[in-house]
């Protein structure tokens, strides 16, 4: 329940419970206890009842006994008996009667005759009724005893002999037993006396008239000598039977109703005090759960707002007690988890050399942006500054760093944000910005990296390439913009131009080509790479002379798959090493079958910067060359300018082992990359392939026309053959064969095919 959620609650609940569990207990046992009290009580009251009662029945007796026994031996009592002076005897008898409280006074005969009565003094002699009571008496001198007389009265009686001095006659005396007896016992021992008849019938009660008549229902043979259980009337009582002589008995009954009340009383006095105890209990408990509570309650508060992350107010009971340790020990904790918290949102959201925002506070104010707000993502990237950190070492370069974005930071518009990616990588977001103005920014920053940085008495000159994507026009997504913003910055630095938008590069490979490289290794494993063959042919005589090995991916699923959607990858990965080898291989195998059969071609198989750079290229060549039986003429390596400016000197150191073992090398897309004449004239290679793009525009562009002739005339001076790939047309075939280029590739010659294909492709041309 939501009552006892509340620890205040809690405490009360707990406490009143345990004090109402303990006063019930009492009132229990108390009840129990009194029950059991009772019953015993009763018990003993009615022993001590039969008891009173058998001793003031016995009293009785002795009492007549020694009134009848003065009467007996009065001589003139005696002398009005042998004269017959029944008025005297009547007189004597009343009077002696009336001292001692007797109602009944008889004088018997011998034989048991009735010779005067005081209930009927004029009544003639008549025969006493008792006559086993008389024998009782004759042989024991007296007797007593409580019997019935005519009326159905009980008396108690008693005989005593009248001598002079031999026994002459005999008195009898008795009381009446009747509700003034009944009642002046009850009164004496606090207990009801009812006697009964032996015939049946109530004769003498204390009680009341309504239970004298519930009384007469009872079954007296289930009353003996042991107390019972009673309800007369729907009150109860402890009763036990006692015989009162031989005709009657005596019912002595104890009220349960009298005998409980005063333990009634005294639970009802308990269950008043029980009842202000728990009334003060709840007061004081709810008092001491307040006290208890409140503070604790305080602390859960402040426990909420810690969990909220506002650790500005401080957690402060004043309380000399274990509650106030607890709270001090809350505030210490609340001190020391907002220090950390502080340290660790520095450590998350700023960069720990530079102070700026680091990439995740970046990421959330871009996140912050509606989807109807504009701003530009600034990616910026240091020049130069790998070889002044090499150079320097790191302390510099750090410093560097710091004095870079404390520059950058002077021309930060307002309302835009500075952070540090990684490394030398800075990026801005500038909210608001139009192309124009990010354009303006850029040149800016570009103009304040100009300045040299002085870095203890050294002018170091930096500068930097800028990379430009929009939000939302360019992705709305952190990474995608930051992704962008990179791609235009390396565009950037590869043409130094300074900047560049993420419009201007495009949005890089396609999620499929980027899935693409990780299943390279699994397409090798399966023989999924498959060589095509593009024929070389001799302008000059018309005939194909060799064959340049193209890879082509055939994909399960998406089918054949050209070089350019995966080989720059594996370039860039240096999967393109363990691709090479089984490359070099395959072609290799090729020329050897093709050779046998009569097909002289010499093969090409492109080489890209890593695999000129690896060391085990010659070792690799020598062994194709021996085990496929092959003349080093039979093979052409095919190098582009990229891969010889990469490390030049040892390009030029492998190239010139692979020279020396008589392999053919080729430049490859010679005028689209950076070589220069020197490498040109120092380089060990036999052939020149001018790149497509200068062929596809000979007809339109007159300039590329004189490029193209006067490398064919360069390449001849060099002792070197030319190659022109990208033949379009038959004009363009015809131009080239009249400004002596040696030999030709292109779509209009052929198209790439497989080894089977360029088999037959060859045989139909031989056949023309």
């Amino acid at each position: 329940m939501t009552v006892f959620r509340s620890l205040e609650r809690r405490i009360a609940v707990v406490f009143v419970g345990l004090l109402v569990f303990v006063m019930v207990l009492m009132l229990l046992i108390v009840g129990r206890s009194s029950e059991v009290i009772i019953g015993a009580e009763s018990q003993r009251q009615l022993a001590a009842g039969a008891r009173n009662f058998s001793n003031l029945i016995e009293r009785d007796r002795r009492q007549l006994e020694l009134a009848a026994s003065v009467l007996a031996g009065d001589f003139g009592f005696r002398e009005a008996i042998a004269t017959q002076d029944r008025a005297t005897v009547l007189s004597v008898l009343r009077n002696h009667g009336s001292r001692i409280g007797a109602r009944m006074m008889m004088i018997l005969s011998l034989n048991g005759e009735v010779l005067f009565d005081t209930r009927r003094p004029a009544e003639a002699s008549h025969t006493f009724l008792f006559q086993a009571l008389l024998d009782r008496a004759k042989q024991e001198e007296r007797s007593g005893d409580v019997v019935l007389m005519e009326d159905m009265r009980p008396y108690q009686i008693v005989i005593v002999p009248i001598m002079a001095p031999v026994r002459t006659a005999w008195v009898v005396m008795g009381f009446p037993v009747e509700d003034t007896w009944a009642e002046e016992f009850s009164r004496s021992s606090g207990l009801d006396v009812s006697v009964v008849s032996a015939a049946g019938g109530i004769r003498a009660s204390s009680l009341p008239p309504a239970l004298r008549q519930a009384l007469t229902a009872v079954q007296w043979e289930a009353l003996d000598e042991q107390p019972k259980q009673l309800t007369l009337a729907g009150y109860h009582y402890h009763a036990v039977s006692l015989a009162l002589g031989s005709q009657a008995r005596v019912l002595l009954m104890l009220s349960l109703e009298r005998s409980e009340a005063v333990f009634r009383n005294l639970e009802h006095i308990l269950f008043i005090i029980a009842a202000c105890s728990i009334g003060l209990f709840v007061v004081g408990s709810f008092s001491l759960a307040r006290r208890i509570a409140g503070p604790v309650n305080h602390l859960v508060r402040a426990a909420q707002r810690f969990e909220a992350g506002d650790y500005s107010p401080a957690a402060t009971v004043s309380a000399p007690d274990e509650i106030g340790q607890l709270a001090a020990s809350f505030e210490h904790m609340r001190a020391g988890i907002a220090a950390r918290e502080q340290k660790i949102s520095r450590l998350a959201y700023e960069d720990t050399l530079t102070g700026l925002p680091n990439r995740t506070r970046l990421t959330e104010s871009l996140s912050a942006l509606g989807p109807d707000d504009h701003a530009v993502i600034a990616v910026l990237d240091l020049d130069r500054f790998a070889p002044i950190n090499d150079a320097l070492g790191h302390r510099v370069g750090d410093s560097l760093l710091q004095l870079v974005g404390s520059r950058l930071l002077e021309i930060m518009p307002q309302g835009g944000m500075l952070a540090r990616l990684w490394g030398d990588e800075f990026a801005f977001l500038i909210e608001k910005a139009e192309p124009e103005t990010a354009r303006q920014f850029a040149e800016r920053l570009l103009e304040a990296l100009r300045k040299p940085i002085d870095i203890d008495g050294q002018k170091l000159d930096v500068s930097g390439s800028i990379g430009m994507a929009f939000y939302p026009d360019d992705g709305c997504d952190m990474d995608v913009l930051l992704r962008r913003a990179e791609l235009a910055m390396y565009a950037a630095k590869q043409r130094q131009c300074g900047c560049m938008f993420a419009a201007e590069v495009g949005e890089g490979p396609p999620p499929e080509q980027l899935s693409l490289i990780g299943e390279m290794r699994q397409a090798l494993e399966c023989n999924q790479f498959v060589l095509y063959y593009q024929p070389k042919l001799d302008l000059a005589a018309n005939q194909v002379v060799g064959a340049e090995a193209l890879l082509r991916w055939q994909h399960p699923e998406r089918g054949l798959i050209p070089p350019g959607n995966f080989i720059p990858f594996a370039e860039k990965t240096g999967f393109i090493r363990e691709i090479t080898p089984r490359l070099l291989e395959d072609i290799a195998a090729q020329a050897a079958s093709w050779r046998e059969r009569g097909m002289q071609l010499v093969l090409s198989a492109n080489l890209s910067a890593r695999d000129l750079l690896n060391p085990g290229l010659v070792r690799l060549m020598r062994e194709l060359l021996e085990t496929y039986g092959l003349s080093p003429q039979a093979l052409c390596l095919e190098i582009t300018e990229s891969a010889l400016m990469e490390d030049p000197m040892l390009a030029q150191a492998h190239l010139a082992e692979l020279a020396g073992i008589g392999l053919k090398l080729s430049i490859d897309d010679y005028g689209a990359g950076q070589a220069s004449l020197a490498y040109l004239k120092s380089l060990p290679v036999h052939e020149l392939k001018i790149d497509q793009s200068f062929i596809n525009s000979l007809a339109l562009s007159p300039k590329d026309a004189a490029i193209v002739r006067s490398t064919v005339a360069l390449g001849h001076a060099l002792g070197l053959s030319v190659v022109a790939e990208g033949i379009e047309s038959q004009t363009d075939l015809d131009w080239l064969r009249e400004v002596g280029c040696d030999i030709g590739q292109g779509y209009f010659i052929a198209r790439p095919m497989p080894a089977a294909d360029f088999s037959a492709w060859l045989t139909r041309r031989a056949l023309i």
